[in-house]
């Protein structure tokens, strides 16, 4: 949802710090997937604002110019592309095409976020309409 690897440790652990404090108010044992799915997408949300702050309060420094990429990581025009056009659409949309990747069917999506199949197969359909327009690789097939 960050699209930020760099968030992955420090965001796991808050989820795991705010699980462990409000697992006693978790009123439906049968839920918990889905509240900690909930937790932790707002845990990133969160997250994303005080990212926004930053930014604006922040004054961008030369020394974030030109980072280089972590050694081992793939660098390809397609996956830049792919970044690029997910980092366009909102949080929320992110979130849902990452549960489809992990092989959710709808139903189990609709649970997660406490809607409806057809409301989430909308939500998915125009998501992926935007991610398309969004993904420009540079080189045409």
């Amino acid at each position: 949802m960050t699209n930020r690897s760099d968030y992955v440790e420090d965001l796991s652990q808050q989820v795991f710090i705010k699980m462990i404090r409000a697992l006693d108010r978790l009123q439906a044992p049968a839920q918990f997937e889905s509240w900690l799915f909930r937790l932790a997408r707002n845990t990133c949300i969160d997250q994303l604002r005080r990212q926004k702050l930053r930014r604006i309060f922040l004054p961008f420094g030369d020394e974030h110019e030109n980072i280089a990429e972590p050694p081992g990581a793939v660098d390809t025009e397609e996956l830049d592309a792919l970044r690029h056009a997910l980092a366009q659409l909102r949080p929320q949309d992110r979130a849902l095409l990452a549960l489809v990747q992990e092989g959710r069917s709808h139903a189990e999506i609709a649970e997660t976020l406490q809607t409806s199949v057809a409301a989430v197969k909308a939500r998915l359909h125009r998501a992926r309409e935007h991610l398309r327009e969004h993904y420009q690789p540079d080189h045409e097939d």
